[in-house]
């Protein structure tokens, strides 16, 4: 089966599937809405698709915060007046589509049939959802963990999403582009 035989498939399936205008990798990718991810991740798995590869998430709000770095100065043992920082702040790249949301993006693989489908679904960053795959694929389980952590993204019906990263102590999410790191007992 063809890329575009796969993703005429889905879509005869779920109407709402849209080609994704950027693919990744040259692999079929479709965009969907969060709602659909646990019928379509239900769908794939009894047409075969066995392999969840990927869970993870894309910030499109703009330029990182600078405050989420450390800028000081190094304190590099082996240049005794400490070494100059080199961070420049970012700046806005003209004419990219920013937006205040997150997608989520998936990789579902047919080990069987040797192909891959990618799945991307956007939310809004205030209250990011999306239903847990934790239950269909046993793979999702830490990566849901991982993008809740690092992103804020709750997986909702997770079993047990908590941090998996970071410490407790720890406030933020350091993957979100508005992160500010806050100085702790180990700065």
């Amino acid at each position: 089966m063809t890329k575009d035989e796969l993703v005429a498939k889905v879509q005869a399936k779920f109407p709402k599937a849209e080609k994704s205008a950027v693919e990744v990798k040259g692999y079929a990718t479709l965009k969907v809405a969060p709602a659909e991810l646990d019928a379509i991740a239900g769908w794939l798995k009894d047409e075969g698709f066995d392999y969840l590869d990927i869970v993870t998430a894309i910030d499109y709000s703009g330029p990182v915060n600078p405050k989420g770095y450390i800028t000081d100065p190094n304190p590099n043992v082996f240049a005794p007046n400490g070494v100059e920082s080199q961070f420049d702040p970012p700046v806005k790249t003209p004419n990219f589509p920013y937006r205040d949301s997150f997608e989520l993006v998936y990789c579902f693989t047919s080990l069987k049939d040797r192909l891959k489908l990618f799945l991307k679904a956007e939310t809004p960053r205030s209250g990011a959802k999306a239903p847990s795959l934790a239950k269909r694929f046993k793979a999702a389980d830490w990566q849901e963990r991982e993008t809740f952590d690092l992103f804020g993204i709750e997986f909702e019906g997770h079993p047990n999403l908590t941090k998996i990263l970071t410490p407790d102590f720890m406030a933020g999410h350091p993957l979100r582009k508005d992160f500010e790191h806050v100085k702790d007992k180990f700065d």
